[in-house]
């Protein structure tokens, strides 16, 4: 199934990290045990969003996700009075990890682009998008490029791939001790 809000963000785009920051969870928004990254793709002209750690376990997705996409799904719900929960955010990642929405939700909280809806944490509410993309416009004039955590995780998790496939590869080329002892004899 294809998930028609997105738009594909490949670890071969040259997206630069604008923002290293961190957040707490939704359900605990003072403890600050997820890591998010804001960053930027010159080519698309788009704002992204990611989650690179999460210090007290349950797994995600690090997929990039635009700032467009996001908006365009808010947008979608029925009437601008409607709130919404994290759930919404579902559809935009390939990965149907159970926190993907959840995860990103904290960190949307974190930069202002969500508010909660009255005094409630799991229901939200449409932030101040303007302020955030104008709080990025000089990181991205001064074309800050942060470190990519998650780039150099894939790199080095590569690395591993492609060294225990050419073991694998010479351990199936060697000859056996059977093979070897079923020589045809004379």
């Amino acid at each position: 199934m294809t998930k028609p809000n997105t738009t594909p963000h490949t670890t071969t785009a040259q997206i630069n990290i604008l923002k290293i920051s961190t957040c707490g969870k939704v359900s605990a928004p003072s403890e600050h045990t997820l890591t998010y990254n804001i960053g930027y793709d010159a080519t698309q002209k788009a704002l992204l969003v990611r989650l690179t750690d999460n210090d007290t376990g349950g797994l995600f997705s690090s997929e990039w996700i635009t700032l467009d996409d996001i908006v365009t799904t808010i947008e979608k719900r029925p009437t601008p009075e409607t709130s919404f929960n994290a759930k919404i955010f579902t559809s935009l990642y390939k990965s149907q990890s159970a926190n993907n929405a959840g995860f990103l939700t904290a960190a949307l909280k974190a930069e202002n682009i969500l508010v909660p809806f009255k005094d409630s944490k799991r229901l939200h509410d449409m932030g101040d998008i303007k302020a955030f993309t104008d709080s990025m416009q000089p990181l991205i004039k001064d074309k800050v490029s942060l470190h990519d955590v998650v780039a150099e995780r894939d790199a080095a998790k590569a690395k591993v791939r492609e060294e225990n496939e050419r073991k694998l590869k010479a351990n199936r080329e060697k000859p056996t001790a059977k093979s070897l002892s079923k020589t045809p004899s004379k």
